[in-house]
């Protein structure tokens, strides 16, 4: 069931709908607004564009940054099983 969300960024209210989990549409708004706050803060100058562009930034930084810890996970869990699996074989 769909539900709304809303976030405020730069004084401006913003409503989403949330199809999955509200709980979790609403740790993705938190994110996104902890995330602007953060690049407004360092920002020199920051306009809404450069703050929002600064923040997207981040976002995409983090989200690559646990994609490639993911795929490390990823190939270690295969390597191991791959060593477990050989293991079990040679002691047949």
């Amino acid at each position: 069931m769909e539900q709304l969300v809303s976030i405020e960024l730069f004084g401006q209210p913003y409503t989403f709908k949330a199809s999955g989990e509200v709980s979790e549409a609403q740790e993705v708004a938190d994110y996104l607004t902890e995330q602007v706050e953060k690049a407004q803060s360092v920002a020199e100058s920051p306009s809404k564009l450069d703050t929002v562009i600064l923040a997207a930034l981040n976002i995409a930084n983090d989200y690559f940054r646990m994609k490639r810890s993911h795929a490390d996970l990823s190939r270690s869990i295969d390597r191991r099983c791959q060593d477990l699996i050989e293991h079990i074989d040679s002691n047949l």
